[in-house]
């Protein structure tokens, strides 16, 4: 019997059910011909969740922007606020270079009812779509995977969802990316959400989190992802 039988058999004796064999993440690379589309629910959830990846690899994505962030601030009037929140994204964008943006201004916490808007983006030339895993703790969040998922049944996707990381943490991550040499500028374009961070320092946490998480593969700073097919 192999070590890898033994040891889930070891887990069947002592659990009582099939635990699946965990399996150390592995480096996240693209060809140069990958192309990458980014789904952000809001306009800071790109940078938080996967700055790195875009530091890196900007010149090969498309980032979308499916809601206007109206709600984003309670003492600021929510068209203003949206308008606010437009003009941050742009300009965080310009310093990712990335192809192209596009910014569908959904109404701020009802995308889940949206999807005749969000049916308009087409995946079928991407190799890689991210967005931000279905158990993460926001409804706008969750509902970009059920969205996309709908949409698929009606358009060809051949390509991979890559998860990404903004409030909850992904409990079994299968690739990472070392941001150690571009964490210092994810932290600049987080901060410059100035709307966003006036009042929780996100850079920080998320910082936090990403040096957290370099333990596991000897790194100071790392992004981690899970990569699935539909």
């Amino acid at each position: 019997m192999g070590m890898r039988k033994i040891r889930l058999w070891f887990k069947k004796k002592i659990y009582g059910y099939d635990i699946p064999d965990c399996k150390k993440a592995q480096p996240l690379r693209l060809l140069p011909e990958d192309r990458v589309l980014v789904l952000a629910p809001h306009a800071d959830d790109e940078t938080i969740g996967c700055g790195g990846f875009l530091l890196k690899y900007g010149a090969q994505c498309d980032v979308v922007l499916l809601t206007d962030g109206r709600y984003g601030d309670a003492e600021i009037p929510p068209a203003e606020m949206a308008e606010i929140r437009k003009k941050e994204f742009e300009e965080v964008m310009a310093h990712y270079a990335v192809r192209r943006t596009q910014m569908l201004n959904v109404e701020d916490g009802k995308l889940i009812d949206r999807f005749k808007d969000f049916n308009t983006l087409e995946f079928k030339e991407y190799d890689y779509v991210l967005m931000p895993h279905p158990m993460d703790f926001h409804k706008d969040h969750v509902a970009v995977s059920c969205l996309f998922k709908r949409a698929c049944q009606n358009q060809p996707f051949h390509g991979h969802i890559i998860y990404y990381e903004i409030w909850n943490t992904l409990a079994r991550p299968t690739h990472y990316i070392d941001i150690s040499d571009v964490v210092e500028e994810k932290k600049r374009l987080i901060n410059l959400y100035r709307s966003q961070v006036k009042n929780i320092d996100y850079a920080s946490r998320i910082l936090g989190l990403n040096h957290y998480r370099g333990l596991r593969h000897h790194v100071e700073y790392e992004e981690d992802f899970e990569i699935v097919r539909l």
